[in-house]
């Protein structure tokens, strides 16, 4: 799990990740906007986060957001690419977002290794 450098996010659990992703928490402790960013829904590194942190598969997921809709809530954004998801950290304080190890870079702060 990332976040920009200029983010004031420092630390953050499994447990908030999973519900900042199913939008059940919108606000960072501090008060600012969360703002979880996914890969696309056929990106390998979504499944295995959707797996890992949220306990069911992309697929298993589309029967909630949809139920979510018609409660006004909407998923959290996608992003096409590991190279767009270090752009919008950059530029967006209170987005957090997954990538793999390799995609880190210096523009980006891990918070939490999610293992293998």
């Amino acid at each position: 799990m990332v976040v920009g450098r200029t983010s004031v996010v420092t630390q953050v659990s499994k447990d908030e990740l999973r519900e900042l992703y199913l939008r059940r928490q919108r606000l960072w402790p501090n008060g600012e906007r969360a703002i979880p960013v996914n890969l696309p829904p056929d990106n390998p590194t979504r499944e295995r986060f959707s797996k890992l942190v949220l306990g069911r598969s992309t697929h298993d997921l589309v029967d909630y957001w949809n139920a979510r809709y018609f409660e006004g809530i909407t998923p959290p954004v996608t992003l096409s690419s590991p190279a767009a998801i270090r752009a919008y950290l950059k530029v967006e304080p209170g987005a957090i977002a997954y990538l793999p190890v390799a995609e880190v870079d210096d523009t980006c702060r891990i918070l939490l290794p999610l293992g293998r």
